[in-house]
């Protein structure tokens, strides 16, 4: 008898058609993209549906400020503030001191929070603290493993190079996780096209094409069933 995988909900409009209902439960998924993709809206739209659904969120930042991200998704819900004042919704800048303090603090925030999504942006920040790829490789694992083992639902944040064919700064961080997402923001004849597509996603079926996405007024909504209107290569 087959063991029926645990889903969860994304509360991203048409992503769980994607992924056939919904994320693996405790995978950690690399969510990857070039600039302006639309990442960090993906990223605390995923905690928000959480938190507003008894799951509490923690997004880590390494880059921008908490401010400037709680700014940035309040277009989009208007609701972010009191979800963080009601302690459903924390964002934490970390310090680009150490390894061990970066996982001492994750470890930290999880724990005293009880948090069940947990975002870190971005695991592109991991070359600060380390001088070749295989360590920057076993610093990624290494998160996952605090994700995994305290049960979250964790997304790693990546970025893939302009103008490059790979899904990652260094190639290695989509092997350190369960599930690789990748965002696009493709130019063609003068405008722009954003797309999605699930890459790998491990213990459940889900679709391989690129699928078109949009950001709306509400955020990001998916569109399964649509063909993109370009090839991309």
């Amino acid at each position: 008898m087959v063991e029926k995988i645990e889903k969860v909900k994304s509360g991203i409009p048409g992503f769980d058609d994607i992924v056939k209902g919904g994320i693996p439960k405790g995978d950690v998924i690399l969510l990857t993209g070039t600039p302006g993709a639309g990442k960090t809206t993906f990223a605390m739209q995923f905690l928000a549906y959480g938190a507003r659904n008894g799951e509490k969120g923690l997004y880590f930042t390494l880059e921008e400020s908490a401010n400037s991200i709680i700014k940035q998704f309040s277009i989009f819900n208007s609701q972010v503030s009191d979800l963080i004042k009601a302690g459903n919704l924390k964002i934490v800048e970390i310090p680009l001191i150490d390894f061990d303090t970066f996982k001492e603090t994750i470890t930290a925030e999880i724990e005293a929070m009880s948090a069940n999504r947990v975002v870190i942006d971005s695991v592109t920040y991991l070359q600060m603290f380390f001088s070749d790829v295989m360590s920057i490789r076993k610093g990624i694992i290494e998160i996952s493993t605090i994700l995994r083992t305290h049960n979250t639902q964790g997304i790693l944040i990546g970025e893939i190079p302009y103008g490059e064919n790979k899904l990652s700064s260094f190639g290695v961080e989509e092997f350190a996780a369960d599930a690789v997402v990748a965002l696009y923001l493709i130019e063609r004849e003068g405008t722009f096209l954003r797309a999605i597509r699930v890459v790998k996603m491990r213990g459940t079926d889900h679709l391989t094409k690129f699928c078109p996405m949009e950001i709306t007024d509400n955020g990001i909504v998916i569109y399964p069933n649509a063909e993109l209107f370009a090839e991309i290569h």
